[in-house]
Order: C-alpha cells, then sequence, then structure tokens
C-alpha cells in the first residue's frame, strides 16, 4: 500500500451465518495537547468493545477517523504552518 510499507490485506467481509458486528466511535477532536481525555470520551469505550467482541470469536471490525476539515484542526494547522492531515496524522 504506497510507501507505508503496509503488508495489503484482504478486506473484511460479513460471514454468512456468523455474528458480524460493526463498531464505529466518535471523531477524536484535539485542538492541542492530547491528553488521556479525548481517547477516553472517543475510542476507548469502542476499542475495549471491539476487543471483547473479537475474543468471542465474533467478525468484528472497528472504524474511526479524523476530522481533516474541522474548524479547530485547520486553524492549528495555520498556526504551525502545515496542512491539516499533517496535524491529524501526527
Amino acid at each position: 500500500m504506497g510507501s507505508t510499507g503496509e503488508v495489503p490485506t484482504a478486506p473484511k467481509l460479513p460471514i454468512p451465518g456468523k455474528r458480524n458486528i460493526l463498531i464505529t466511535s466518535a471523531l477524536p477532536y484535539v485542538n492541542n495537547v492530547p491528553h488521556l481525555g479525548n481517547i477516553i470520551g472517543s475510542v476507548l469505550s469502542a476499542d475495549v468493545f471491539a476487543r471483547y467482541c473479537r475474543l468471542r470469536g465474533y467478525n468484528a471490525i472497528y472504524i474511526c477517523g479524523t476530522d481533516e476539515y474541522g474548524t479547530a484542526i485547520e486553524t492549528k494547522a495555520m498556526e504551525e504552518k502545515c496542512s491539516p492531515k499533517e496535524i491529524c496524522d501526527n
């Protein structure tokens, strides 16, 4: 997958007859130094539930993202003279 060094994997698809679970979480909005509250408030509970589902043998997928188009991210990027993508990726 590009220059990231990641090995391409097959897409995770629903399996007929098996418990299929899609887990999502709120977007983590961090416009300053990230702290524990950012993780607890957005992704921790969903991550724990996804791990629990996988331990139970369920076909679970957990997805989340970032908001590169949010005002706080854009403002921080302008302050740091970089792109919103760079803020979200770091």
